[in-house]
């Protein structure tokens, strides 16, 4: 039977194949204009769009008028994620001189040369124009260099040769003026010979002039960040050795998110202070966040926030009672714009409403929603086409970060440079560093074992929880050290990942520390309760998207949906835990979910077969995973959708990745 024609004004209607092309089809029914003695009101009109293709399709419809609309710059957004600019330089050019050798004298064919020129005219032009950065090869950038050498030979397209010329030598000054492009304001490293004022100066600075410090030093960067660098498939390959220096962009903007994160840390800790000082150093980072927040810059909003809530921070119960109960209404206000582990894009619509403000966004969220897209959506479909679709719902959230990219040139901000060398001069802590100093403020209640080692995550959110509500439950999820993008790592001091001091898996509402100076009854009805310890805690948030109803159905971290879920696996080794994401469906088997993991970590020359998958159990336990089982269903869905594997009994010692960088 056929599909029934309903009178929605847009009707999926199906897919249909052409000439190496798989194209969505959609009915769209418009109002025509009406004419005497007409009764139609509306028309339907077929609409395709590409779904999927090979290469050399995709290219030639980047030369076909009368193409999707989007296609174009769909296809300059993410085509770096299945080949290189030299190749796509290479094929476009010889289709066009294609073209123009079959041409001949009549006028037909006139016609569509001219239409040829048209529209290699306007892909070549938004190439140079909006992506320039694919451009950029120093020493040589030998494909600028074929493309202005073709431009000059044409004379319909020399026009676009003066731009080449000018984007070339923009790459040149740039190269020769600073051999390091993106640097990294707040680089963690101490100022030699720093003589600037003490620091509780810090109490005596503006608050507002701080926020406008740190958003000036945020926008700088993000709009520096190359979009391409934040695909999936680009950020997941940074720990690889030979990628050291990949996405360098990205990599300095999270490095000011981290260094704001330790200059906060390092504020409440670096020096002996008694508790209602600290009280008043945490007032003002409270203070701080808030014109961050009136600035919509949520980078250094969450930087704030996430130190405030970071264990060495937040287990400080003295500094906390004396915090004012105005700040610390506020405090939990601002805490509530990012609820869960799955970084909500709903945060953005807060950004987008005024279009004409500056903003600065939280780049994990968009980091974690494309990781997220690209271990979801498989890159190839129906024997090796190009999935494009996938293409599109990447390229929908690369142009929220231009369009926030834009928004940042709205900004009117003031040079504060006494702020910003007080910032600077501050040396990185880790995160062991940072506990350290914080048990020496306040030494705990009952003293932990004497270890040399790093708290492992699980042990030392089972601390926290037993030292903030007396009871230590082995029902109770514990929530990893570090909140990073995909995964999370050991060391607090790393600069490359987006990391969150470990916390508290933090409720709706959050666990009021400067009420444990009293009784711990106190908290037992925010997120812990003491009279059921065993009771796990509240489930991170699914992912959420504000721009695309198409992506709601996404598969989340600790949620099964659709028959599919995103899980976290740690390769047992000597130096941490580090995990990563991957995509578990509901017909994957035990060996290739092995096998998958493995590759994510980088472990080579090693087989599957030698590894065993289990799941980490609250209390210390692990559930085996059987080598033939369906792991979807075998996995215990109450506990952390989070896995390890470890090397079967008579084998040699684990493997550690080859990775370069840590997660």
């Amino acid at each position: 039977m056929g599909k029934e024609i309903t009178m929605d004004p847009v009707q999926e209607w199906g897919d249909e194949s052409d000439d190496g092309v798989l194209y969505s089809v959609t009915l769209r029914r418009i109002p025509v204009e009406q004419s005497q003695g007409s009764f139609v009101q509306y028309k339907t009109i077929k609409v395709r769009s590409v779904k999927a293709a090979t290469l050399e399709r995709l290219v030639s419809l980047l030369l076909e008028p009368g193409t999707d609309p989007h296609f174009t710059t769909v296809f300059l957004s993410t085509y770096r994620a299945f080949t290189t600019t030299q190749q796509l330089l290479e094929m476009v050019l010889d289709r066009a001189s294609s073209f123009d050798g079959n041409n001949n004298d009549d006028n037909a064919d006139q016609t569509g040369s001219g239409v040829c020129k048209s529209t290699l005219s306007s892909l070549l032009s938004l190439w140079l124009g909006e992506f320039s950065e694919d451009f950029r090869d120093p020493p040589h950038h030998s494909c600028l260099l074929a493309l202005r050498s073709h431009l000059r030979r044409d004379l319909q397209l020399r026009w676009l040769c003066l731009h080449a010329e000018k984007l070339l030598r923009s790459f040149s000054a740039s190269e020769s003026c600073c051999g390091n492009q993106f640097s990294f304001p707040l680089s963690g490293q101490e100022v030699e010979n720093y003589s600037s004022p003490g620091r509780w100066d810090f109490l005596t600075f503006p608050s507002r002039d701080v926020a406008e410090e740190l958003t000036r030093l945020d926008a700088d960067l993000f709009v520096k960040a190359i979009p391409f660098q934040c695909l999936g498939c680009v950020w997941s390959q940074r720990d690889k050795k030979e990628n050291k220096h990949l996405a360098a962009t990205i990599r300095a903007t999270i490095s000011q998110f981290n260094s704001v994160t330790n200059c906060v840390i390092s504020t409440l800790l670096r020096q002996p202070a008694p508790p209602p000082v600290r009280a008043s150093v945490i007032e003002k980072w409270i203070r701080v966040a808030q014109e961050c927040r009136a600035l919509k810059n949520l980078s250094s909003l969450r930087a704030i926030l996430s130190a405030l809530q970071s264990n060495s921070i937040f287990r400080l119960k003295k500094t906390w009672a004396a915090v004012s109960r105005e700040s610390l209404s506020i405090f939990e206000q601002l805490s509530e714009m990012f609820p869960g582990e799955n970084c909500s894009l709903s945060g953005c619509e807060i950004l987008l409403q005024s279009p004409g403000c500056g903003a600065v966004p939280y780049l994990g969220t968009y980091l974690t929603a494309l990781t997220m897209l690209d271990s979801a959506l498989p890159d190839t479909v129906q024997g090796g086409l190009i999935n494009f679709e996938k293409r599109r719902r990447e390229c929908e959230v690369l142009s929220q970060i231009r369009q926030l990219q834009g928004s940042c040139l709205q900004y009117k901000l003031n040079d504060h440079p006494e702020i910003s060398s007080w910032l600077r001069s501050y040396k990185r802590l880790s995160e062991r560093e940072s506990y350290d100093l914080s048990q020496e403020v306040e030494p705990p209640v009952d003293s932990y074992p004497a270890s040399t080692g790093t708290w492992n995550h699980r042990t030392l959110a089972k601390k926290m929880i037993w030292l903030l509500t007396g009871s230590e439950g082995p029902g109770s999820k514990s929530s990893p050290d570090l909140v990073s993008l995909t995964s999370s790592g050991s060391n607090g001091s790393e600069t490359e990942d987006l990391t969150i001091p470990s916390s508290p898996r933090r409720a709706k509402h959050m666990v009021r520390p400067w009420a444990l100076s009293g009784s711990s009854r106190d908290v037992c009805h925010d997120a812990f309760s003491s009279s059921e310890p065993s009771s796990p805690l509240p489930f991170p948030h699914p992912l959420q998207h504000c721009r695309s109803a198409s992506m709601t159905s996404l598969p989340v971290y600790n949620q099964q949906i659709d028959d599919s879920c995103i899980v976290r696996v740690s390769v047992e080794s000597s130096n941490g835990n580090l995990y990563k994401s991957i995509l578990l469906t509901s017909q994957d088997k035990t060996l290739s979910v092995i096998q998958r993991a493995l590759q994510k970590h980088n472990v080579e020359s090693v087989r599957s077969e030698d590894f065993q998958l289990s799941q980490v159990l609250p209390g210390g336990k692990e559930l085996i995973i059987p080598d033939k089982a369906n792991v979807f269903y075998a996995m215990c869905t109450s506990a952390d959708y989070n896995f390890i594997l470890k090397r079967r009994r008579g084998h040699k010692t684990p493997p550690t990745p080859t990775a370069g960088w840590k997660k």
